[in-house]
């Protein structure tokens, strides 16, 4: 391993106390199935890839989001397709976690709280935009992009159903 990555890469420390290492589940491989297109004529289905790592010597949590997954991404390309990466970091001060996701096409921060076993991400810019884990198992969990619409329903744009890679 190359010094950046074994810097990058970590193992669980004592920096993220046991009761907030909420994103602790998600460390490993996932392939899943991302779903949009409810709102227009045509329904989609995409099979993508998502990693996650502990990273900066067990301060916080990074991942890859790989949509078309590396595997699809010539037999099925999507012009909207994202290879992305996420940093969420443990803030003990509000006792949630900040995030960056960025990609090719756009960056966007966020604040992760816990709530009813939910992990709820809040877009800064847009808090009426939420990222939210749900359903989180050891070998699945459910992925949701919403809008908070006026009367405050909560509007799916997008699922992701993953599946713990073996």
């Amino acid at each position: 391993m190359d010094s950046f990555m074994e810097a990058l890469l970590s193992e669980k420390t004592d920096k993220i106390p046991k009761e907030y290492d909420w994103f602790a589940p998600l460390i490993g491989d996932w392939d899943f199935e991302y779903h949009d297109g409810y709102h227009t004529d045509t329904l989609r289905t995409v099979k993508g890839e998502w990693i996650f790592r502990r990273v900066l010597n067990g301060a916080g949590i990074e991942d890859l989001f790989i949509c078309p997954s590396r595997e699809t991404m010539k037999s099925d390309p999507q012009p909207d397709g994202e290879y992305g990466m996420a940093i969420r970091m443990f803030n003990a001060k509000e006792k949630c976690y900040d995030m960056t996701y960025t990609c090719e096409k756009y960056m966007t921060r966020l604040r992760f709280v816990q709530d009813g076993g939910k992990l709820i991400g809040t877009v800064l810019d847009d808090p009426f935009q939420k990222w939210i884990f749900s359903d989180i198992q050891a070998e699945s969990f459910h992925w949701q992009n919403v809008t908070v619409l006026e009367n405050g329903e909560w509007q799916v744009n997008s699922n992701v159903y993953a599946k713990r890679r073996k």
